[in-house]
């Protein structure tokens, strides 16, 4: 565990890094470095994580890493780098690398709604497990963060004139495929949580 945990504070670095270089472009090249919000929100973003333990709630090493490593693939290469509009493109301008990294984000809060419902559970005087409510608890962190996120890109979009909305295709089919494919991949991912557990309690 102690090497995990190593690795993704070094990960933590090389991100923040990323982002510090890129917004050094902007300064430097602001006609090619377009997006200096975006390389912030890099900069800042890995260590979101941090600022749980803060507020004493830790994750679990693994969950921290698929974190970071979400990261790189959605904001790093996805939005710095611009592969959400050249990567995976369909022959009618769809963009699949978007839509894979919205599918990941539902099975990543839906892992992160489940650590969160354990320590719910283990803090409360009742451990038994509530199927539906800890079904309805994990899918709705999901449907949160995903209306969340497009909720983002519309302020984004109107207020800094970006097109985050409309990278690829018209914003209300690319609003409403995200949160699609982010809902069934939490889904998907509370299905395998709720049958992989044991049907009794949750331990302290």
């Amino acid at each position: 565990m102690k090497k995990l945990a190593i690795l993704i504070n070094v990960l933590k670095v090389l991100i923040s890094l990323s982002g510090v270089l890129m917004l050094i472009g902007w300064l430097v090249a602001p006609t090619f470095w377009a997006k200096p919000l975006s390389y912030l929100a890099t900069i800042v973003l890995p260590y979101v994580p941090n600022l749980f333990k803060l507020a004493k709630i830790e994750f679990s090493l693994p969950l921290t890493l698929a974190y970071e490593l979400f990261l790189v693939v959605a904001m790093v290469l996805g939005i710095d780098l611009n592969w959400y509009g050249e990567v995976l493109i369909a022959a009618n301008n769809d963009s699949y690398y978007d839509k894979i990294v919205h599918f990941s984000s539902g099975v990543l809060v839906a892992a992160v709604g489940q650590e969160l419902f354990l320590r719910y559970l283990r803090q409360s005087e009742n451990h038994k497990t509530i199927r539906w409510f800890q079904a309805l608890f994990i899918i709705g962190c999901v449907a949160l963060v995903a209306v969340g996120w497009e909720c983002y890109e519309f302020l984004y979009d109107q207020l800094c004139g970006g097109n985050m909305q409309e990278l690829v295709k018209s914003g209300v089919s690319d609003t409403m495929w995200d949160m699609i494919v982010s809902m069934v991949g939490g889904v998907i991912c509370t299905i395998c949580i709720i049958y992989a557990q044991k049907p009794d309690k949750i331990t302290k």
